[in-house]
């Protein structure tokens, strides 16, 4: 049983008077009470808020799943939106569990959770964690609280030089954020960092800033090692637009990895040469490099064709990659034609791909029937979440069922309570995952209510 206090009297005094004796119940601690109580009401007068209310924090309290999923689905129903103040509520509560909790995930992911949904009154809370043994969470912390605490700037500093390579990639990621063109200092230090991750992160800011310095630094990078560096540095070079650009692209055209090739076609693009572009999209053999040649000289002819090309080939995600090109490379109708060709393709992720193309550019009915079909499949979570975002009950079900499936592993659960975030909709297996047994759980479902909240359906 979770016998934890999850709202203030002064919350609990604003139910209405009906719900007075199921508020003292569960003041008291005795939640099983506090829900017989608002069942005893609630026989009497379903449509009051305020037993509902207390309802559900009973149930939670007493960490019964069943009974919060059943609740708020009759609840939401009867009330025909979400109540955006009660799940901000228990949410928050949760969030402020995780903060105190030993578990380096779940810390961060509370933070996070604050920090996106600006919540002031766990901000002293956050703020502590600066001083947490761990420095991934000690520098999330101090990026969260940047501007509203004096010790933090000091912190995100010391975390920049940690041992860790991953704090130090956090810190700089929310320094370049946060602190923009005054951190390029910081931001050139990380440009050198021996973590690729660390190095990458300095280069989108640094670019993001577009510091003058910066392409001397990005040149040097283009012959890294790591691949996503090469790409960055690349990207960098064409985002800033200064330098010999066209040297920077024929140097990365001829780079082995896709992604520093794509990032190629944009340095061509930002030095306008498009001739150099539209040969590309007639003859590269790479048909995604043709594609965005093609997208960039915006000839949808020759990105028809680089994309025809790609839908035969032998790796299946570059036929899930050409069916998310389409929408950008033809229009509406040309989508919706090259998508159908991929409906039957043999693996899940492009039909789904597929589906998705189909539903940008205005055909539900046959979106939807894919959806449906990968419901039975590997990929349940990501069909469910596609039908959840477009209102279909079938995937809000399924969606809701897949957080609270007691055969999957808690981080399955987990992933499952993340993707409502995509399908932005509440289920109430999501509010259910409040009371999982696992905390990863329970704070990524606190997590994306807390963001949901701003923007009740």
């Amino acid at each position: 049983m979770r016998r934890v206090l999850l709202c203030s009297f002064l919350v609990l005094a604003s139910c209405a008077n009906r719900a007075k004796q199921s508020v003292a119940l569960y003041e008291s601690g005795d939640y099983a009470g506090a829900a017989r109580e608002a069942d005893n009401g609630l026989a009497s007068h379903p449509d009051d808020d305020g037993l509902w209310q207390m309802r559900i924090r009973a149930a939670l309290a007493l960490g019964d799943g069943d009974g919060i999923a059943k609740s708020w689905a009759t609840y939401r129903e009867r009330r025909g939106s979400d109540d955006a103040e009660l799940l901000r509520e228990l949410a928050i509560a949760t969030l402020g569990q995780a903060l105190g909790s030993p578990s380096q995930r779940m810390k961060i992911t509370a933070i996070e959770a604050v920090q996106s949904a600006e919540i002031q009154q766990l901000a002293e809370q956050v703020a502590e964690r600066m001083g947490d043994d761990d420095d991934r969470v000690a520098a999330t912390a101090a990026v969260a609280v940047l501007r509203g605490f004096p010790q933090a700037p000091q912190v995100a500093s010391e975390m920049l030089r940690s041992e860790d390579a991953e704090a130090r990639r956090i810190a700089v990621d929310g320094i370049g954020r946060k602190v923009g063109a005054l951190a390029a200092v910081d931001l050139h230090k990380a440009a050198a960092d021996p973590d690729p991750g660390v190095r990458r992160a300095a280069f989108r800011w640094l670019a993001h800033i577009k510091d003058k310095e910066a392409p001397a630094v990005f040149e040097r990078n283009l012959r890294h090692p790591d691949e996503g560096v090469r790409a960055a540095a690349a990207s960098g070079l064409a985002r800033i637009g200064l330098g010999d650009l066209q040297a920077f692209a024929n140097k990365a055209l001829a780079d082995k990895a896709l992604a520093v090739r794509l990032a190629g076609i944009e340095l061509l693009a930002a030095a306008k040469r498009t001739d150099e572009l539209t040969q590309l999209a007639q003859s590269d053999a790479d048909p995604m490099v043709a594609a965005e040649a093609a997208i960039a000289v915006k000839r949808a002819d020759l990105a028809q064709a680089a994309l025809d090309k790609a839908a035969t080939a032998e790796r299946w995600t570059i036929r899930a990659g050409a069916a998310n090109t389409a929408v950008r490379a033809l229009g509406k109708p040309a989508t919706i034609a090259f998508a159908r060709k991929l409906m039957t393709d043999p693996e899940v992720g492009v039909r789904l791909a597929a589906a998705r193309a189909l539903i940008a550019s205005g055909d539900k009915a046959g979106a939807v029937a894919i959806f449906e079909q990968a419901l039975a499949t590997d990929s349940a979570v990501s069909a469910a979440t596609d039908l959840a975002r477009i209102g279909d009950k079938r995937g809000l079900e399924a969606l809701s069922n897949a957080t609270r499936d007691a055969k999957a592993t808690p981080d399955q659960r987990a992933q499952a309570a993340a993707a409502h975030g995509t399908a932005r909709r509440v289920t109430p297996g999501l509010v259910a995952a409040l009371a999982d047994a696992n905390g990863v759980v329970r704070v990524e479902a606190a997590a994306v209510l807390v963001m949901l909240a701003k923007d009740p359906r």
